[in-house]
């Protein structure tokens, strides 16, 4: 049984590579795209939107997300067309240019990443991803748990 030390630092190692995706994020190591701009190509690659149910998934206002699809749109990298389910509505997609684009970038922080585990076995490799696919069930089950306003992070 875990008791709540050896949950704390499970927490903490967790909100650390949380961290670390945040830093890597606002460095931009790659250029190019960067913020709400790149959140949004990443998210019509997995599925078309409107821009409301944009601004709710990135948590954003409408107005960013609004200027932001503004630009990736005039840019090239987003088409706008009419809801098929609801004609008064616009739906969001990667025009080719914007799914090259994440494609590219993708695979380029994914080379990059496969370096530093030139070292790793091929067991290292399954028993981390067995140990943060397991982690992920109880983390979201704990943050379903917690009313809206409280704090989440562990003492260090």
């Amino acid at each position: 049984m875990v008791d709540d030390e050896q949950a704390r630092r499970i927490l903490a190692e967790a909100i650390e590579l949380v961290r670390l995706f945040e830093m890597g994020r606002k460095r931009n190591h790659g250029g190019g795209i960067t913020g709400t701009k790149i959140s949004i190509l990443k998210h019509l690659k997995r599925t078309d939107a409107r821009l409301t149910e944009l601004a709710e998934a990135l948590t954003v206002s409408l107005p960013v997300a609004s200027r932001a699809v503004g630009a990736l749109e005039s840019e090239g990298y987003v088409i706008r067309r009419a809801d098929p389910d609801d004609a008064r509505a616009s739906l969001l997609s990667l025009s080719p240019i914007g799914l090259d684009y994440v494609k590219a970038r993708q695979s380029k922080f994914i080379a990059h990443f496969a370096e530093r585990l030139a070292e790793w076995s091929d067991d290292d490799v399954a028993q981390a991803e067995a140990v943060l696919s397991r982690l992920r069930e109880p983390l979201a089950a704990t943050f379903e748990a917690q009313p809206a306003n409280s704090s989440t992070e562990p003492a260090r």
